[in-house]
Order: structure tokens, then sequence, then C-alpha cells
């Protein structure tokens, strides 16, 4: 866990003991539903160094070793390489929240939820210009209207809605003209935007883009890692360009943000 997260540390310690305590985590656990089973089941929290990097995989592995978030080269990989050199499963902690209910339901009730090309419920992180910023839990193929109006409440203070970041800082904006695109994986292809981590960033009318895209210019310069060439200088100089933009007169800004919007 990023060590920047004491309140998510301390709940996630909580929950860890209570489970323990419960006969769930450690030696010889369900013993009196499986007797001579000799399960044994262990969940080791560590606070590592927050870096956008390590949301790769290998990077991961070095900040869980106590070294500096760097992406491995790869082979060898996970599968028989991974966190101290051994084989090693990765799975996002969303992913693996849904297996119990595969394991009690069958995959035909699974794939009940969602799509039928994006099975399963989705969390969506909804914040920005919303009246109920927070963390949702809905079906893939949810129309991003029913996310922004209905779960979070619309725009907040009654303003006007004028773009939506999708799929976290290195996702793409929508415009209220995409307010009905279906949150799924195809769906959002068909759109050519991202589902990404699930961020759904809500801007108001108020918001001046060249600063919301001067934000992220320098988010990625301060979280390049530095092992790629590309990045490195590429994220600096872009950094530089928006600084530029963000300067320059509104409209010719402004022009230069919608193209950066549309990705071109």
């Amino acid at each position: 866990m990023r060590g920047e997260y004491p309140h998510a540390w301390e709940a996630l310690t909580a929950a860890i003991a209570e489970a323990r305590g419960a006969g769930y985590l450690g030696d010889g656990i369900l013993h009196d539903e499986h007797p001579g089973a000799g399960f044994k089941v262990q969940v080791e929290l560590r606070k590592g160094a927050g870096a956008y990097i390590c949301g790769e995989e290998t990077a991961l592995f070095e900040s869980i070793e106590g070294k500096r978030g760097f992406p491995r080269l790869k082979p060898p990989f996970p599968t028989t390489h991974g966190l101290f050199g051994q084989p090693t499963v990765i799975n996002n902690v969303e992913t693996l929240c849904n297996v119990p209910y595969i394991i009690a339901h069958g995959s035909a009730a699974y794939r009940q939820i969602g799509t039928e090309q994006s099975p399963g419920p989705k969390l969506f992180c909804l914040s920005g210009d919303v009246e109920r910023p927070g963390l949702y839990e809905a079906p893939l193929g949810t129309s991003l209207r029913r996310l922004v109006f209905e779960q979070a409440g619309g725009v907040r203070s009654g303003r006007d809605l004028q773009a939506i970041l999708l799929g976290g800082a290195a996702g793409a904006f929508a415009t209220p003209a995409q307010l009905d695109v279906e949150m799924s994986f195809e769906g959002l292809r068909a759109a050519g935007l991202p589902l990404g981590s699930g961020v759904v960033m809500v801007f108001d009318e108020s918001r001046d883009l060249r600063e919301v895209l001067l934000g992220l210019g320098r988010f990625f310069a301060h979280e390049s890692c530095g092992k790629c060439y590309p990045c490195q200088l590429g994220t600096q100089r872009q950094y530089e360009v928006l600084q530029r933009v963000a300067a320059v007169n509104p409209c010719l800004a402004m022009l230069f943000a919608c193209r950066m919007l549309a990705g071109r």
C-alpha cells in the first residue's frame, strides 16, 4: 500500500486482524469445516513509496521488496520469477474480489451482470465537480449519464458540464455529447475512450481546461520513472509546452486544448 494512504492502512490492518481473529487467516484455518486439511493462509501488508509507475506489476514487486519502484525487464515473467524471485500471481484487488461470487454462484450467474463482451460489475471513482463524489459499483454497460447524474447527483451547484476525464490521468476526455456512452470495454472503444481504472472526473463550466491539462502535464513530468528516454524527456517537453499554452491568449489556448482533448 502507498505510504500516503494512512486511513486505508488502518482500515486494512483492522480487517486483517478481524479475519485472523475469526479463524480465516493463519495456520490450520477452517479446521472445523475441513478437519485435517491443514489450510494455511497468511496476509502481509507492506508500505511502499508511492509512484505512478508502481501500477506496473514488476515495479510493484520492486517496491514491495523495499527497493525503488522501477520496471524489470521481461522475460523472465512473474509466473516464474516474481516477488522475491518466486512464481507470483498478481491481480488487482477488484479482480480478486469477484472470485468469491463466481465460486459461490457460478460463472453463468456472474455473466448475467454487465454486457456480453464485458461481464461483471465495475468500480467507478466519481470525483471533481459532482454533488456526491465517491466510489460506486455498477454493472459494466451502465451509461456515463447515469453514473454522473443518478449515482453522483449531477454537476455541483447546478452548473453546466464542460468535460469528463475517463480512465485516469493517462485517459481521455469525454464531452457532454457523449454522456450516453456505454461504460463497457466495447462501448468506450467504439467512442474512442478508455475504461482504464474506472476514473470519472467531472469538470464544470467554471474550470479552465488549460490549467487542467497543465496539472496533468506536471504530474507526468514528475512521475516519470526515467527508464524510457522518450518518456523521461517527452514528459518534460510536454509540460513546458503546456506552460506556454497556459500563458497565451485564452482563445488560442482553448483551441489547442480542444485539439488535445480530441487526441490530435
